[in-house]
């Protein structure tokens, strides 16, 4: 069994485990074996599991960041998954009529371990492992992770009704605000589903409800489709059923979401979670096979099932406060637990593997409270003990699974990267247009334009785009490349590397980047041409600006992060590394994310196909 569980930070785990804190894990660190993991370049979440998954670096499976982008326009493009229309269709009027299947499309290269274990008759179960939506076929349960949309085809939109004019001049990224009246002592309003692709302009589809407001007794009344429920602040529906009429009563997608009642006075505060695939109905493959997540909602009841459920914009942008956040996040972990027993009990032999996501998610939201200002050990500190808390519930998980997992069981407990504050962002394309690699067509509109707009592209040489990458404006390969391969690329490549190399905050006297990557120094196989050209890995403390990831140059170069995500790994990956433990001696030196699927396969006597670069870590 391997239990995964993002963005574990050996430093932090290795503190509480000596403070008494994790006895399961510091048991487990004495009779077994806990090393730092190697992580990926970048440590990237989707760039790092993909390697766990096949065995390969991103030369291999094709995933280099979050975000690539289209050579020949520049615009960005999701790296993991790409869902199409169907490519025939007949139009009557308004209506748009399917006359071939739409397409839910992996774009991970490269066979996932467990495929393999197939082949050699392994039972497996792979439990929201990230990076493999829509599910690679397998004879296996699966259920996807990290990379599964909300219904909406978003990576979590939520919704937010309020009649509070406080939100009116805030633009919220991952979420929408709503404003709404209160009349009669009635609000009503409308959920926003996903776009009708059956009806000419693609309509976004909608559900309307009613809320009841009783401010005597602080409460409302929630009617949504023939379903009531009441609500006092701070409460959580159970999960509500929703659905959207395609073509009226012929054809109906389904969902579920979660209300939470803010407040009712002195304003009316309704958030909505996003709506998620509903488990019992999916609108698009979640897992393997299609019944095994209807099966799992059967034995746990309805779960989130978009990707990366922890609420992280609602905290971000003032929706969530801390107690908010901590609420919801517990919601998650109390998924996860149930879903946990639930495996547990069909664990018998072959492979299982569980994933947890909550410690990443809370690590970006509270590193600045929690760790970086040392308030870890205060109650009455903003964020209190979060991380501690939260630690220590992977430690009882741990203990949980020790106790029920057959006798004689492998047990690996493995993270894809550790954790690093972060204090100062860099806006990359910004520094390439001060240094004169990058040109626009109107420098005195810098700023606002995101997406590259902006840009003078047959005077550019370099821009950025995604959290680590950068690319060459190279001829023959961009849409308006002028960089000549070969030499003069080379020449290029190694200049900004070394600018880049010697760059200091002038705040602090810092060095900014300490590692950059030729892509192809580092990476390896079929999908080289997608890669970047370098890979810029930052200090601890500093990370790429968001709006240089999408393609926005900023006024300045380098300035202080004050937004709530505090905590990062997209930076130097010798700097993040992740946790390995195992109850078994692990008997090579200085693991790395890629020698797991190979020494899982050794486990069972399989070689590793030809495509692995790792090494096995556990003998048979």
């Amino acid at each position: 069994m391997v239990i995964g569980i993002d963005g574990m930070d050996p430093r932090l785990l290795k503190d509480y485990a000596d403070r008494g804190m994790m006895p399961h894990f510091a048991a487990l660190m004495a009779r077994g074996w806990f090393e730092p993991l190697e992580t990926t370049i970048p440590p990237q979440s989707p760039v790092a599991w993909s390697a766990f998954i096949t065995g390969m670096d991103p030369g291999g499976y094709g995933i280099f960041d979050f975000i690539h982008r289209d050579p020949k326009t520049y615009l960005p493009v999701f790296s993991a998954a790409r869902v199409s229309e169907p490519q025939r269709a007949l139009r009557i009027g308004n209506w748009i009529l399917p006359l071939s299947a739409g397409r839910t499309e992996l774009l991970r290269k490269g066979k996932a371990f467990w495929q393999i274990l197939d082949q050699h008759g392994v039972p497996n179960t792979i439990m929201r492992v990230p990076a493999n939506f829509p599910p690679a076929q397998c004879k296996g349960r699966t259920l996807s992770g990290m990379g599964t949309p909300d219904l909406a085809g978003t990576y979590g939109t939520f919704s937010f009704f309020t009649d509070s004019d406080a939100f009116d001049s805030v633009e919220v990224s991952g979420g929408t605000v709503q404003p709404v009246a209160v009349k009669d002592g009635r609000v009503s309003a409308e959920l926003a589903g996903p776009p009708n692709t059956m009806k000419k302009g693609h309509p976004v589809m909608t559900c309307p409800f009613t809320v009841d407001v009783d401010p005597e007794r602080d409460a409302v009344r929630v009617l949504i489709q023939g379903e009531t429920f009441l609500l006092s602040p701070g409460e959580w529906s159970d999960w509500v059923r929703v659905h959207f009429d395609v073509m009226g009563p012929l054809k109906r997608i389904d969902g579920i979401c979660r209300f939470n009642l803010r407040s009712v006075r002195p304003a009316f505060q309704l958030y909505v979670t996003p709506i998620n695939i509903d488990p019992a109905h999916p609108a698009l493959p979640i897992s393997t096979p299609p019944s095994f997540a209807r099966a799992l909602q059967r034995r746990i009841g309805d779960f989130y099932t978009q990707g990366m459920p922890e609420d992280t914009k609602a905290f971000e942008y003032g929706v969530f406060g801390l107690e908010d956040f901590v609420s919801q996040t517990n919601n998650v972990l109390e998924e996860r637990w149930r879903m946990l027993d639930a495996t547990l009990d069909d664990f018998r032999d072959g492979f299982l593997f569980f994933y947890v996501s909550t410690i990443d998610q809370s690590s970006h939201m509270l590193w600045r409270e929690d760790v970086q200002r040392g308030t870890a050990n205060d109650a009455d500190s903003p964020a209190g003990n979060r991380l501690e808390h939260l630690y220590a519930n992977m430690d009882s998980l741990l203990g949980v699974v020790e106790k029920r997992i057959p006798p004689n069981t492998t047990l690996i407990v493995m993270s894809d990267h550790g954790f690093a504050p972060f204090d100062r962002e860099f806006n990359l394309d910004t520094w390439l247009y001060r240094q004169g690699y990058l040109a626009l067509e109107r420098p005195g509109e810098l700023g606002r334009h995101p997406l590259l707009k902006n840009v003078f592209w047959r005077r550019t040489r370099a821009y950025g785009l995604g959290l680590n990458g950068l690319y060459l404006n190279l001829l023959g390969r961009e849409g308006k490349g002028i960089v000549r391969p070969g030499a003069e690329a080379d020449s290029l490549l190694a200049e900004i590397s070394r600018k880049l190399l010697a760059l200091r905050d002038p705040a602090t006297g810092e060095p900014i980047v300490t590692r950059v990557d030729r892509a192809a120094d580092v990476y390896h196989g079929d999908e080289m041409a997608n890669a970047p050209d370098l890979i810029v890995g930052y200090n601890r403390g500093y990370r790429c600006s968001d709006a240089s990831a999408l393609g926005t140059l900023t006024q300045g170069w380098i300035e202080t992060h004050s937004g709530q995500w505090s905590g990062d790994h997209c930076m130097d990956h010798t700097l993040v590394p992740g946790v390995l433990l195992a109850n078994r001696p692990i008997t090579a030196p200085d693991p790395s994310l890629r020698d797991l699927p190979v020494t899982i396969l050794a486990l069972y006597g399989i070689e590793s196909p030809a495509g692995m670069h790792g090494r096995v870590l556990i003998r048979p």
